[in-house]
């Protein structure tokens, strides 16, 4: 693999962490949002109201930790990306 095809598979590295770095924040947003709607259901239910605020605490917990942790990931990878294909080792295509 020359020099100018490793530059591209690192760039497309780069894209591809930074889509799924913002990608994973945006679903959490409409995991919580969709898991919300039902939370608010059972809290006006009487028998369901004293443990739906527990459970959605432990939900969006455990979700938050997941998406963000997937999140990082990919943050690091491009940050990973970034480094490899700095400036000072890339050569111009152009001699």
């Amino acid at each position: 693999m020359n020099k100018h095809d490793s530059n591209w598979w690192i760039g497309m590295a780069d894209i591809g962490a930074s889509g799924i770095n913002h990608g994973a924040l945006k679903l959490e947003r409409v995991h919580l949002s969709i898991a919300d709607e039902t939370f608010n259901v059972l809290r006006q239910v009487p028998v369901t109201r004293p443990w739906s605020e527990t459970i959605r605490v432990v939900h969006h917990g455990i979700a938050r930790v997941s998406y963000r942790s997937v999140s990082l990931v990919a943050a690091r990878l491009g940050r990973l990306a970034k480094q490899i294909n700095g400036p000072e080792r890339c050569e111009a295509d152009i001699k």
